[in-house]
Formats: structure tokens, sequence, C-alpha cells
């Protein structure tokens, strides 16, 4: 940590509490071993701790920093002090030597004592272990293995007890006025600083740590910290929402990374003001509605443009990473419609296809009724409420088979199937992981191939791909760019890519008005034909 490893007393080579004197007679003595270029091995440096490089020009500007008070405080609260000469000397004797382990020993043993099942307390702070909590706090802080948590709180335990005049007194002239708070804060405030920018990955468990501690200064630094948070995540919000503007196109990756880049920040801010503070939902929830719209607009953008991208899959990952920010009702209910949404259009092709086919179904069996009907109208006279078989009436069934065979204008259905149902959507269906909607289609091409006549078949042989996986070469023409929206009609609503629902209504007109041999007046112009005799071969 650079607060310790060139704190201004480390680098002139004395401990907290030197009188001016001392102070004005190490640094004339440094100058002169810089001088000589050697360096002293007797001061309180403590080269254990990390390399340290002087020069006379680093001595000069680290002695001027010991000659004002605030400097003085802020440079005290991360250097050793010799407070309780019988205990710390011993102390600083194993650092000199290059023992800290031995050091954090016996400062450790005067802070915290152990019961008899080997759980450890902290004992209260008194006028023999003070100046071993502040100690102990500094060499955590530095040391390979030290332990933040217990710098921390020794730190605050000292900071916050009244032996802390004492600390204050050794270091700053009688005049200079601070309190426990202002300690606390000044401490505080440099640790955060130095973590930032050496050990950011520490800052969650820090604040943690003083989240779970009662202290003077405690509300005062959270706000501070949490105004500082907002703010972070408010700039990172407004970035995305830049980026995804300035195009959709890259919407996805803007939403990843406003995802990404705020998790600690929100983690963080939860930890301080805690899960239902209107702070922490609020912003929680604008994160989760930018991170959304990334999602939206990134899959609309992909669709209208018709990417062969895996656009689905990114845009549901991103509306699910979103619902776990969402708190807000209005929020959850938004990302959960929009999933809704995601879900059914997973697999629009295969509906489409299904709903393609189940008209063609219905116009064909609809088609083969009317026949039906109009085939028992010659068989059967209505007398009253009764049906009486006529006589002398002779059907050719196998006409009538061949006008159900050619019920439906196939020319027109092989049309309607190859615009609605594109060979490129055949890959698609494949891959849909809804099998009882893969087995609806499966039973309604079997049916359609059932009926149509050989020599159109080959036209549309490419839907049924579980038994004639054969590839078209044939263009087929785009679907219509009309649109819907589902809910909304804002931007904030995923899109229905250009689809081919139209069709349903055109197929509905199969009957009778596009029939190629069957349906309504055809069918009653020939059956009328027939009455009294054999319909013509």
């Amino acid at each position: 940590m650079n607060l310790i490893k060139n704190n201004p007393y480390r680098i002139v080579g004395l401990l907290v509490g030197a009188t001016a004197r001392e102070q004005t007679k190490q640094i004339s003595r440094l100058k002169k071993y810089i001088e000589a270029e050697q360096d002293p091995v007797d001061d309180f440096s403590f080269p254990a701790l990390g390399n340290l490089h002087r020069t006379i020009e680093k001595v000069e500007e680290a002695a001027s920093k010991l000659n004002l008070d605030n400097d003085k405080i802020n440079a005290a609260l991360f250097w050793f002090w010799n407070g309780n000469p019988i205990t710390d000397e011993a102390a600083f004797e194993a650092l000199k030597s290059g023992d800290i382990e031995a050091a954090n020993e016996i400062w450790g043993k005067l802070i915290t004592k152990t019961d008899e099942e080997g759980k450890r307390f902290w004992k209260p702070v008194t006028g023999k272990n003070y100046s071993a909590f502040h100690n102990f706090s500094v060499l955590n802080i530095i040391r390979a293995n030290g332990n933040l948590h217990n710098a921390v709180v020794a730190s605050l335990y000292f900071l916050e007890s009244d032996f802390v005049q004492k600390f204050v007194s050794s270091v700053v002239d009688e005049t200079h006025k601070t309190s426990k708070k202002e300690l606390q804060l000044i401490f505080l405030n440099q640790l955060y600083t130095d973590l930032e920018a050496n050990k950011k990955s520490l800052i969650p468990k820090f604040l943690e740590i003083l989240n779970n501690q009662d202290f003077l200064a405690k509300q005062d630094f959270m706000i501070r910290f949490v105004q500082k948070l907002i703010e972070q995540i408010e700039h990172k919000i407004e970035t995305a929402k830049n980026k995804r503007k300035a195009s959709k196109a890259n919407a996805a990756k803007a939403g990843e990374e406003l995802f990404t880049s705020t998790a600690n920040d929100l983690n963080q801010l939860k930890s301080i003001v805690g899960a239902s503070d209107l702070k922490y939902t609020s912003i929680s929830d604008k994160v989760a509605n930018e991170v959304l719209q990334c999602s939206i607009d990134y899959f609309n953008d992909s669709q209208e443009k018709d990417s062969n991208s895996d656009y689905w899959e990114t845009s549901m990952k991103l509306a699910k990473q979103a619902k776990t920010l969402a708190i807000g009702k209005l929020t959850k209910d938004r990302i959960k419609d929009s999933i809704e949404t995601l879900e059914e259009m997973k697999e629009k092709e295969l509906s489409q296809a299904i709903g393609v086919l189940k008209s063609i179904k219905y116009a064909y069996e609809e088609a083969c009724r009317q026949i039906d009907k109009q085939v028992e109208e010659i068989q059967y006279d209505t007398i009253g409420t009764l049906r009486v078989p006529r006589f002398n009436i002779s059907i050719n069934w196998s006409k009538v088979e061949e006008m159900k065979r050619n019920c439906l204008a196939w020319d027109k259905v092989t049309e309607v199937i190859r615009e609605a149902i594109p060979p490129q959507n055949i890959e698609k269906i494949k891959r849909a992981s809804n099998t009882t909607k893969v087995s609806e289609y499966k039973s309604l091409v079997n049916f359609l191939t059932s009926k149509i006549p050989y020599s159109y078949k080959n036209r549309i042989e490419y839907i049924n791909y579980w038994e004639t996986p054969k590839t078209t070469t044939s263009s087929s023409t785009s679907s219509t760019t009309s649109r819907t929206t589902t809910g909304s009609s804002s931007s904030s609503d995923f899109e229905f890519a250009p689809n081919a629902w139209w069709i349903l209504g055109l197929v509905g007109l199969f009957i009778g008005a596009i029939a190629g041999g069957g349906g309504g007046a055809v069918i009653g112009a020939l059956i009328g034909a027939g009455i009294g005799s054999k319909f013509n071969n």
C-alpha cells in the first residue's frame, strides 16, 4: 500500500511522535548517507516492508510534509507509533530484523484474546495496549498476508477510544484541534483512495467491513460514498444509452458492458444502504431498464436486417440479466412481458408454419365436406324431417374422389407454402425445442403430402425435412414488411418481424374461390347435371 510504503515518516526513517530535533538530526544524517551512496540500516524505515529508494529530493519532500500539522496527521495514521515503549520497542526490533510475523504476534496478543473454544475476541482499548491497536492496524494493511478486516477494525477501535488524544498530541502541537470523527474520516478516505488505486478488488470487502461496524464517522463516510457510487452508475447508464442510440447493431454489447461494469457498484451500494433502500432499488431498476432496452433494440434491429446471427440467444441473455437487477413491480412486469414475447418469438417460424398448414388442412377438409354435402343432396330427398333415399341414383365414387383430390388449386397452395415457409425457415424449425409443436408440424406436413398431387410435391418437398432433406435452388419471395408490436407501440417493445400471417386470410379463400375442380358452384353444376344418371368419367 502506497500510504505505508512511501509514507513520509518511513522515507525519513522516523517513528510517529519523533520530536522536531530528532527529525532535523535524522534528515541531516540521511543526506550524508545518500551523498556517500549508502543507506542507513539502523533507522525505522523497516526494509522488510518493501523496497525503499531514497534520494535527497525525496527526503526533502517528505520532511516538508512533516512540517504541517494536517500533513503530519495524515502520515501518522499510516505509520508506526512508539506509544508504549515497553511493548512497542520489542515489535520494532523484530521489524528491523525482518521478522514481520513476530511483530504481528506481539501486537496481536496485546489486543485480542482467545476463549476456551478457540474463538478470538477484541480486548478493550486500555493504557497498556492503545498503541498496539494502531501499530497492528498499520502492519496488517502492509504485510503480504495481512488481514484487512482486522486492520480496519483495530484502527477504528483505537480512533473511537479516548486514548486517541495521546496519539494526536504526540504528532502535532497542542493548539491543533481535531475530533475522533475527523480522524476516522481522514483514515477511511485515505485508505479507500489507496485501495481504489492499487487493490480495487478489495473495495467491496472494505465496505462490508465498515457496514458491520459502529463508529462515529460511519454515516458521514457512507453518505459521501453512496452518492459517489450512484453518480458512477448513472454515468455508466448514460454511456450505454448513447452507445445504443448511436448504433442499435451494437446495443447488445452496450447492454452487456453496462451489466458487467455496474455489478460491483450495485453490490457495494446494497451492502451499504440495504436491499430495500430507495436509493438502491431506484438505481438498480434504472440499470435493469437500460439493459432490457439494449436487448430490445438489438433484437429488433437484427430481425429487421434478417441477421443470420443467433440474436435471439443474445437478446434473451440480456433480458434475463436485466431480470436479476429488477426490483420495482413496473420494471419486473416489463421484463417479464419482454421475456415472454421473446419465448414466443423464439420459434415463430415453427408457429407460422403450423398456422399456414392448419389453414390449408382446414380449407381442404371444408372443400371435401362441401362435395360430400352435395353428393348427399343427390342421394336423398327431404320430406318434412325425414331424409328419404332417392331411387335410381348411381354415384361415380371415383369421380367424387378425383374431385376431392383436386378441390384446391394446388399450384396456389404451393406458392403460399413457399412464401410462408421459405427454405431458410426449415433450418430454424429443425432446431426447435418444443416437441409438441414439432410433432404437430410433422403431422400437418404428412397430411398435406398425402393429399397433394404428385406433380406438385417436388415444389415443397423441403418442408418434409426429416424424410426428404433436399435443398431447393428456387428463390423465395420475401415476406411483407408490415409488422405489429406486442403491448405498447413504443420502442420498448419487441417487434414481430415481417411475416406471413396475412396468408391465413388468403388460404381461407380456397373454399370455393380458388378451388380447382370442386367447391360450391362448380360441384353443384357437375352433380346437378348428373341427376338421374351416373356421373360421367
